[in-house]
């Protein structure tokens, strides 16, 4: 497991809270719209921080952040080895130090046994057909969401509105889909080299705002 870049302090990875954020390496999707394509296959010879130099400056700063944000890539896909790293970081900075985990949902067994390892967690929902666009299951993914729907960990759903992936005539599905979840955040999608240029509108936004909350889905646009 490598972490591959860390953000010293940040104010939006973490719901009003002060963090630090680090990057893993290695992913199990490739999204045309990701902003760290970098991470997905990182080279054997980029460099990387240590666990030990994290918690050593995690401790330095201590005073100052309020907690750490995990994610990638995707995290989840070094299993024990994260869950190694974040009992770690407890054990030394004490366990009011918060860790939230961003995923991507792919891993469902990981959230099922290792959820309440976390303080927060934070899962991408990307499209209504991941075989097409990502050449995954569907069902994998309603199953990390159910396992979220139960877990009394708090957790947070992300939509980035990426136009090739969703669209106007999926809001409906989506609904059913997220029915149940406590919270959802619709993010709009900022142009990246290799993915569509198009991106919807604030007024776009709003209108599919909209459509969810009618059909009984607690969202905000962040």
């Amino acid at each position: 497991m490598k972490i591959l870049g860390l953000v010293k302090t940040s104010t939006v990875d973490y719901p009003s809270k002060l963090v630090s954020t680090i990057f893993l390496g290695g992913c199990n999707f490739n999204c045309e719209y990701c902003h760290n394509r970098d991470l997905i296959k990182p080279e054997d010879s980029v460099p990387s921080i240590s666990e030990d130099e994290l918690i050593s400056f995690l401790k330095g700063r201590r005073n100052i952040i309020e907690g750490l944000c995990i994610t990638g890539g995707e995290a989840t896909i070094w299993g024990e080895k994260l869950i190694s790293l974040v009992r770690k970081i407890k054990s030394e900075l004490g366990n009011d130090f918060l860790i939230k985990l961003d995923t991507n949902g792919s891993n469902p067994n990981f959230l099922r046994d290792y959820a309440n390892e976390f303080d927060y967690i934070a899962m991408d929902f990307k499209t209504t057909n991941y075989k097409k666009y990502l050449n995954f299951s569907d069902e994998i993914i309603k199953e990390s969401l159910n396992i979220l729907k139960n877990t009394k960990i708090p957790y947070e759903i992300r939509i980035t509105m990426y136009p090739p992936y969703i669209k106007e005539e999926d809001m409906e599905s989506i609904a059913k889909i997220l029915e149940g979840i406590d919270k959802v955040f619709l993010q709009e999608y900022k142009p990246v080299e290799f993915g569509s240029q198009e991106i919807y509108s604030l007024p776009i936004l709003e209108k599919f705002k909209d459509i969810l909350i009618k059909n009984g889905v607690s969202i905000e646009i962040r």
